[in-house]
């Protein structure tokens, strides 16, 4: 207990100082100082996308207002900077299906993080099993508790829902590179399938090393170098 204090005590002087820099218009030494802090919370992350946005390294900066989205995914400020700069990059509708179906299952899903549809899970179950549990004990009011505890039932099974489909999302990643080119096959001369731009994000089906299936999210799949990319989260 003692060692995690005192680790956050020094990632906050840390992060105060990485702060200092940014201030003083040093973005690149900031971004420097923000890559060291661990462990990285979300205004981390946050400050990190926007140290490197002011060096131009816009790749960087979405992947990084990314990374804090996971961590904190309806913070409007993250929310708002993650938009800016895909629009910037051109890749901001690109980076959404366009299957509206999709669309809104894949954007009620990432307004939460796992832990908070964990929680909202707990609370459905709890939540129907106490409705049923007074619907038997207190007859008089069977009919409103039992129609009380079907609302709760249909909660708990869209919470477990959005839950499992959170936790079974392949791993994410942003391209970094200017162009990317997928490929029909993991070899360097296979047919170009199509191209991806700085800033595209993208879910990594298969992970052959140096080479990468990923899927758009228009569901276009094609294989790319790994180098190009980097994962959100932690491989």
């Amino acid at each position: 207990m003692i060692w995690k204090i005192l680790i956050c005590s020094l990632a906050l002087m840390d992060f105060k100082a990485a702060n200092t820099l940014f201030d003083a218009g040093k973005f690149a030494e900031a971004a420097a100082a923000y890559e060291k802090i661990e462990p990285k919370s979300a205004h981390v992350f946050f400050n990190l996308g926007n140290a490197y946005y002011r060096t131009g390294e816009l790749g960087r900066a979405a992947l990084n207002y990314e990374r804090a989205r996971q961590l904190s995914s309806n913070d409007p400020d993250i929310l708002a900077n993650l938009r800016f700069a895909e629009e910037r990059l051109n890749v901001a509708d690109a980076n959404v299906s366009p299957q509206p179906v999709v669309r809104l299952v894949r954007s009620v899903a990432e307004s939460r993080t796992v832990t908070q549809w964990s929680r909202y899970e707990v609370v459905g179950i709890w939540l129907t099993i106490g409705l049923v549990a007074a619907a038997i004990w207190w007859p008089r009011w069977r009919g409103g508790l039992v129609i009380l505890a079907a609302g709760a039932g249909l909660f708990w099974v869209g919470t477990t829902g959005l839950l499992v489909y959170r936790r079974m999302q392949r791993p994410a990643a942003v391209v970094l590179a200017t162009k990317v080119e997928a490929r029909f096959a993991p070899l360097a001369d296979a047919t170009v399938h199509f191209q991806l731009g700085e800033g595209a994000k993208v879910f990594i089906c298969e992970d052959r090393g140096q080479w990468w299936w990923v899927e758009r999210a228009d569901r276009q799949r094609g294989w790319v170098r790994a180098d190009g990319l980097e994962r959100v989260g932690k491989p």
